[in-house]
This record gives C-alpha cells, structure tokens and sequence, in this order.
C-alpha cells in the first residue's frame, strides 16, 4: 500500500505543500481552535475536499501559551512556509523545578525529545516545550489561507445531524439567521461545550468542574522591565534560552512561570472553594486577585510576588477547570458526525497533552478518511475512534497523576529525590506517530470492528492493559468534591 503521507498521484503543489490525490470526501469542520485548523490543514493535503465554520467573527487567537508535543507537528514538514514559522516564532525554553520559597529542585533542561539520541515523528524539525497561542492560531489560519481553504466565520454550530446520505450541522448567524450546512462528513471541534454531544451519544454529557481552577495570562516583556529593578530582571529575564519553571508548593497549588524573550506566561492551578471561575479568556482578573491566592500560602519568594505584580489589570483569567468522563464514543451511529478535541476529550492542563491530542485526532481522522475512501468513510470515522479513544483516556488520566504527584509531593523528599518527586514526560507519549499508527493499523481495527477479529492498540503506556476510569474515583483520591458547574 502506498504511503498515506507520501503518495502523490498527479499531484497539485500549492504553496510548496503537496496535495494527494483527490478522495471525492466532503469535509466540514466546526471550529477554528488549533485541531480544527490542523483538521483543515490536513484533509486538504490528504486529498478531501474541506471548509471550516468558526463561531466568532474572525479566527480566536486570544489565550497565553502551552506546550505541543511532537505527535502533533509529525507532518508539518510537508508544510514548508508552516515549517519555517513554527521554528522561527517557538520558544526553545529550559524545564525546571522549583520551590515556592525560590530555591531550585530540579534542572532538567532540554525536553526528552530533543536529548541526544531522541527520534521523534515530527522529522527535521525542532520541537520545542513552548508555543504562544496567537502564534500558533495565526500560523495555522494563515496556511489555510494560502491553500485556499474556506473559513466561515460568525457560525455558532446549534444542532448535528445526519441521513444516509449526509452531515448535518445547523448553525446561527450574529443577524439571527439559521443555515443548514451539510457535508459527507462533520467534524464538531467547537469544544467543551459542543452541541454535537446529544447526536452523537443520544445523550447530553454534563461538564462538571474538576475541582481546580487556573489563574494564566501574559506579562509583556517591555511592561516587566519598566517596573522590575535589574536585580530581579537578571534573575528571571537573562537566560538566553528562556525557562519554563515549575513551583511546587503545599495547599493543594502549583505555579507555572514561562520566562520566554517576549512575554513571561503565568499558570496557577489552585483547589477551587466554590466553583465561580469561568471557562472564558474574556473573565478578566488582576495583580491583586493572582497574589492574594499566592499570599494564601505563607513564605513565597518575594521576587516572584514583585515578578507577579506587573500582571496588567484586567488582563489575565480565572478559568475554571471542566472536565467529562471520558467516552468512548466520538463518532455517531450512522459515521457520518465525529467529536474531535475538548468535544470529545477534555484535558487538566497538567497532562501538558490538550492542544496535542486535539492535533493527533486531525492527523489520525483525516488518514482515516483516505485509506478507508469515499464508498467507507462513515466506517473509516468508526476506525479513527477505536484507534484512538484508549491512547487518550490514560493521557487524560496523567493530568490527574501529575496534578496530584505536584501537590502532595513532600517539598523536602523532592528536593532529596528530584527524579522520583517531580513529574516528566514517557517517550510513549512524545513518540507516537498518529499518522504511521492510522496506516499500520486501519485494516486490523477495520476487521475487529466488521467482523469482531482480535485488536489490541499498542499507542498507550507500554505493558499497561487499559482500563476504564472516571473522574469521581480520581477526585475521592485526593478527597476533593465534585463541584457542579
């Protein structure tokens, strides 16, 4: 069988990327977040005809940053504009740990895949920990602008359908109007709060809160040295490279500070008390909103309290963590609607994987699609799923490992034991390739799904046989209730 990725029959080069062959597939996204924009990209490079409606009236770039691991970059070298300003606008930053009271843990530098002798997938390219979501919305839009492909803005997605024949989604217009879009195949990448659920599972699946929220923003870099003295300056803003610190504290809190050459990212995941953060980049708070939960815990080095201080008012957020049980099912009966990112997995920050798994769902859908062809893209959508829904769920589950291992690891075993106390990232996680693993595997899951033949998925935690887990169980671990939200 030719390579999924690397065939080209009477190929169309646009914009250096070249174009497989034509599949004859229809393919409407719902969303403009980084998986539906991947989503896009990559339906379109593998050959299926594909637009994308997106709720607000331009593509969202607002947020701070996050970290994209190497599955989900495994085919932008096909992309060679997309390549260059990946590498030219990532930040190269160092990993390290720390104690609140400022003394260090843990130097661990370079990410696990870019240590000497690390293969990952996304080949001949620099993967770094760090992106800017503005950089990277603007990076993905901007290619599909290049390629031509159709982004619809002001479509809110109100209901998902199908017949025999088609995809349904119907959306709102900002003037009030109703559209009915169709397509051979819809892609719900709308989020969290997808409308997609009561299609799809014949049931509504209720958010609930985590029990943690997340004060994150951005601090620019010519606010901080107009207002931090140089001593405090050297000590967060020198490194040539950048830093990605974490700070371990007790009271069930840990901060995150990416000292980058533009900004300085902060992430603060607190025990929510009583479920009032929003899940909106719009729920603004200050300075003193940030300190005021840091001071809560006696002892904090005083420079990062001054660092902390320069958060512009109103500019950052209070974001309260949501989550879903994981399900099984993304894809409806009939193949033709299929959840994909925060719709079908939400992610605790602390798994460091949200935006990632978002973009493995596109690489993997999208492959799906054109090995199973026009005449079995309902099945193919069907094959995606089983191939991916138990990879997802244990990563879904480390954001709970990781979260509780920084909040209840004695500060002083840490600082004896750095390796075992702090948290890090399994090769089997940065190495899996969705889009080798989707042509390898298609036809087993095919057969197991058609004919009831043995699979078993091998893209999880090695020697580790999946079994279901939900999140009340991880909450009753670290005695945490379950807040509505």
């Amino acid at each position: 069988m030719p390579s999924v990725s690397e065939e080209t029959v009477d190929p169309v080069v646009v914009d250096g990327v070249h174009r497989l062959s034509p599949t004859g597939i229809s393919v409407l996204v719902v969303g403009g977040g980084v998986g539906g924009l991947m989503m896009a990209l990559e339906s379109w490079r593998q050959g299926h005809s594909v637009r994308l409606l997106e709720r607000n009236e331009k593509i969202d770039t607002e947020g701070d940053c996050f970290g994209v691991l190497p599955p989900a970059w495994t085919t932008v070298r096909f992309f060679p504009t997309m390549k260059e300003q990946f590498e030219r606008e990532s930040y190269d930053v160092l990993l390290s740990f720390w104690r609140y009271e400022g003394k260090l843990i843990l130097n661990r530098g370079e990410a696990e895949w870019n240590q000497p002798g690390a293969v990952h997938p996304a080949r001949d390219v620099r993967v770094p920990w760090l992106e800017a979501r503005r950089s990277i919305a603007n990076m993905l839009a901007g290619q599909c602008e290049r390629l031509g492909i159709k982004i619809e803005c002001g479509h809110t997605a109100i209901s998902y359908d199908e017949t025999e024949r088609e995809a349904i989604v119907t959306t709102t217009r900002p003037d009030g109007t109703i559209r009915r879009e169709t397509a051979d195949i819809v892609v719900a990448a709308d989020g969290v709060g997808t409308a997609s659920h009561g299609h799809v599972t014949g049931k509504t699946v209720r958010a609930e809160s985590s029990g943690y929220a997340i004060y994150r923003g951005l601090i620019p870099m010519d606010l901080l040295k107009s207002k931090l003295d140089v001593v405090i300056q050297e000590k967060f803003l020198s490194s040539a490279r950048g830093e990605f610190r974490i700070y371990m504290a007790p009271g069930n809190l840990h901060a995150i500070l990416a000292l980058t050459r533009d900004f300085v990212c902060y992430a603060i995941t607190y025990q929510e008390e009583s479920g009032s953060a929003k899940e909106s980049w719009r729920a603004a708070v200050s300075a003193d909103d940030v300190l005021e939960r840091l001071n809560r815990t006696p002892g904090w080095d005083p420079d990062v309290i001054k660092l902390l201080s320069c958060i512009p008012e109103k500019s950052g957020v209070d974001w309260t963590l949501r989550w879903r049980d994981p399900q099984p099912q993304w894809v409806s009966s009939g193949g033709r609607v299929v959840q994909l990112g925060d719709s079908a997995h939400s992610f605790l920050p602390t798994s460091g994987n949200g935006a990632t798994q978002a973009c493995e769902d596109a690489l993997s859908l999208a492959s799906c699609l054109r090995l199973g062809g026009k005449g079995k893209g309902r099945l193919a959508t069907k094959v995606h799923n089983k191939l991916r829904f138990e990879r997802v769920s244990s990563l879904q589950k480390t954001g709970f490992d990781n979260k509780r291992k920084m909040h209840s690891a004695d500060l002083d075993t840490a600082e004896a034991q750095p390796e075992q106390n702090t948290v890090g990232m399994p090769e089997w996680i940065w190495s899996h390739d969705p889009v080798e693993y989707a042509m390898k595997n298609y036809a087993l899951a095919e057969a197991h799904l058609t004919k009831g033949s043995p699979f078993q998925n091998t893209n999880g935690p090695p020697g580790v046989t999946y079994e279901p887990w939900n999140i009340a169980e991880e909450m009753a671990k670290e005695k945490i209730p379950v807040l509505t939200a």
